[in-house]
């Protein structure tokens, strides 16, 4: 593409947003009509121009520099000043002389529309949390503590050997269901502790006898325990991982992983060992069901765990003493030490007093149901609070 006034080689630019072919040597500019009307504030301008070179009213110019037609000189009125251009129809090219284009009128830049209030002080209050996630999280860099928690409750948790939540997502409603069926295990201990043994042998699950009690043991097996560690482990996990997977699903849903999960790992257990007479308790089938969602919905959440050190006062003290996995890569070390054991025990001919089995099978409904609800598409609507998890 040429200059039409002095034949040489155009040069392309931008000129506010829009292509345009500029002479190096007089300084002419040449645009296309459609870039033309989206530089043009006045549109009915651009119309006139086109419509006048196609009907002929228009004296005629120089070659085109790309097609060698002949161009249309059109001279119309612009803010009260005479502005004379020439216009090839076969290219659909406005060649503008030095100083013309500038004489163009521009569109108003569109004025940013304000937020509300209210929207306006949220956004301000997530660009503090912001902030503050960033200055926390380059203070920790600085100390070495990057894997450390910062409530210090969690410092005796880990002293437990238990792991501990970094950067779990805030949940959108209380987890009412979590809450609720860590309060009815912990009401059947209380009441079932002063004949704990005699409770255990009647209304535990015995794959031998899985019939007894109309099937009831099914259930009432799962808020039964056998200690008040025993009870403690399975509370917390079920506590740190319910209520984001609970606030995930929602409450109906939620209720289904639970059963389905419970019944699911008393069932695997009975199936590989059905003439066992050793009843089972405890909520660890349907918690691994919730754990392995968890970690199937939440897989970049980081799990910490305290190293410990030659005292219990330089643990807490040394922020150094954390090392951290995602939850992801802490629930495939989980499964596949609940294989291992469950291989093993089944070896030797012991059960150890735990069973593994129960524990893979609980997790099975886990993984479908949360493979599922992280492909399937989300409909539900949450309430805007938040709550901290």
């Amino acid at each position: 593409m040429r200059c039409p006034n002095c034949d040489q080689e155009l040069e392309r630019e931008f000129y506010r947003k829009v292509v345009v072919f500029r002479c190096p040597s007089c300084g002419g500019r040449m645009l296309t009509v459609s870039g033309l009307r989206s530089l043009c504030a006045n549109r009915a301008f651009v119309d006139l121009l086109w419509r006048t070179a196609r009907t002929g009213y228009a004296e005629s110019g120089p070659d085109c520099g790309s097609c060698h037609m002949p161009m249309r000189r059109v001279t119309l009125p612009l803010s009260g000043k005479a502005l004379e251009l020439d216009l090839c129809c076969t290219c659909q090219t406005v060649w503008f002389d030095p100083a013309e284009l500038e004489r163009i009128p521009l569109p108003e830049p569109e004025a940013e529309e304000e937020l509300p209030p209210k929207a306006r002080e949220l956004l301000a209050l997530r660009q503090i949390q912001v902030e503050e996630e960033r200055i926390n999280r380059e203070f920790r860099q600085l100390d070495g503590g990057e894997h450390a928690p910062d409530e210090g409750w969690k410092y005796l948790v880990g002293l437990l050997g238990l792991p501990v939540e970094l950067d779990a997502p805030a949940t959108r409603r209380l987890p009412l269901i979590t809450w609720g069926i860590s309060l009815l295990c912990l009401l059947v201990f209380c009441l079932s502790v002063p004949h704990l043994r005699e409770t255990i042998d009647n209304w535990g699950f015995i794959p031998a006898e899985w019939g007894r009690h109309g099937g009831l043991t099914l259930l009432s097996s799962m808020f039964l325990h056998s200690g008040i560690w025993h009870l403690v482990g399975n509370l917390y996990f079920l506590l740190i991982c319910g209520d984001n997977v609970e606030d995930e699903f929602g409450k109906g849903k939620y209720l289904l992983l639970l059963l389905a999960s419970g019944l699911c790992a008393s069932l695997l257990h009975a199936l590989f060992d059905p003439r066992s007479d050793i009843p089972c308790v405890g909520a660890s089938g349907f918690i691994s069901g919730v754990i392995a969602c968890y970690a199937v919905c939440f897989p970049q959440v980081r799990l910490s765990f305290m190293l410990f050190s030659r005292s219990i006062f330089g643990a807490l003290m040394a922020r150094r003493n954390w090392f951290s996995i995602p939850a992801w890569g802490a629930f495939m070390l989980w499964i596949l030490l609940q294989i291992g054991l469950a291989l093993l025990t089944r070896s030797a001919g012991t059960g150890g007093g735990v069973a593994y089995l129960a524990h893979i099978g609980g997790a099975l409904p886990g993984l479908l149901w949360g493979f599922y609800h992280r492909f399937a598409p989300k409909s539900a609507s949450y309430d805007s609070r938040e709550y901290r998890s």
